[in-house]
């Protein structure tokens, strides 16, 4: 069986399954690029040095991206011995890569204000500041405000229906003034249902992501804020959240992580921020007493 039968068989079942567009998109650019790369090798034949050779031939992605690389080619090789298309899976005979740590940087209140001046200068005001502030005041990924319909707007218990990885629902908390925001931006929109996108095009259609990048990197660019893009808010988020005394667990849950790992980065430099004000202001410190 040649390797784009079985790819396509998998994509198949995955969309079947209804994976999410990013999901399956992802698969296809991985496969996409494993094809280029070998031809259309006897899926039977390939074996841990093809997938080894590949991977050190993408030299130009970055070790994330090349993490994503590994889980995909050893999500459709699982698949395939479920099928018995093959015995064993030699991407799990190579480590997948380390992905790098990026230095989180959070946008400060300056920033902020110069990224809300210029959205009520884009040509589309209303939207533009909405988006800023959802993101601001809920943390939630670039993807999730895009799958947002107006009928998860809840304005009884101020809350908001997400729809997170592996759809996973949760209820995140949002302030009444971003909801007025919104209001406002929905009070401006024509011919829309409960099922409407909540963030649209001119056209009515949902926001992608790519769109949702530009927007922000364009308000950035006008701005002069540099480093716009959405995860950025939800960084930005976490860190206000427990610099203002938020609980790490109440957090971890309106972020939707599994685990706390990533919460603890979080905690990390909330607690420096402690230290080193504590450092500045300790009483004894600044009175000299001893």
């Amino acid at each position: 069986m040649l390797f784009s039968s079985v790819v396509k068989a998998f994509l198949e079942e995955r969309m079947a399954m209804r994976y999410s567009s990013h999901t399956i998109r992802d698969y296809r650019v991985t496969f996409r690029k494993f094809l280029a790369f070998f031809g259309d090798l006897e899926f039977e034949t390939i074996n841990k040095h093809h997938i080894i050779q590949f991977m050190a031939a993408q030299s130009n992605v970055s070790a994330k991206t090349l993490r994503n690389y590994h889980a995909n080619l050893s999500a459709l090789w699982q698949w395939a011995i479920q099928q018995g298309v093959c015995k064993e899976n030699p991407v799990r005979q190579i480590k997948a890569p380390v992905a790098e740590k990026k230095t989180i940087i959070p946008f400060s209140k300056m920033e902020i204000f110069a990224l809300l001046e210029i959205a009520s200068q884009s040509h589309y005001p209303l939207r533009d500041r909405a988006i800023i502030l959802i993101l601001l005041d809920t943390g939630i990924r670039a993807s999730e405000l895009c799958n947002l319909q107006i009928k998860d707007l809840n304005h009884v218990t101020g809350h908001i229906r997400v729809i997170g990885k592996g759809k996973k629902e949760r209820l995140v908390p949002i302030s009444q003034e971003t909801m007025g925001v919104i209001d406002e931006y929905l009070a401006n929109r024509k011919e829309i249902s409960h099922s409407s996108p909540l963030f649209a095009l001119r056209n009515g259609k949902a926001l992608e992501r790519w769109k949702l990048r530009k927007v922000l990197a364009d308000l950035g660019n006008k701005s002069q804020v540099s480093r716009v893009f959405p995860h950025r808010f939800r960084h930005t988020f976490a860190i206000q959240f427990l610099r203002n005394g938020g609980n790490i667990y109440s957090l971890q849950k309106i972020l939707g992580h599994s685990t706390l790992d990533m919460v603890k980065r979080y905690l990390a430099i909330a607690q420096y921020d402690l230290d080193h004000d504590h450092a500045i202001a300790s009483p004894v410190k600044c009175w000299n007493l001893v």
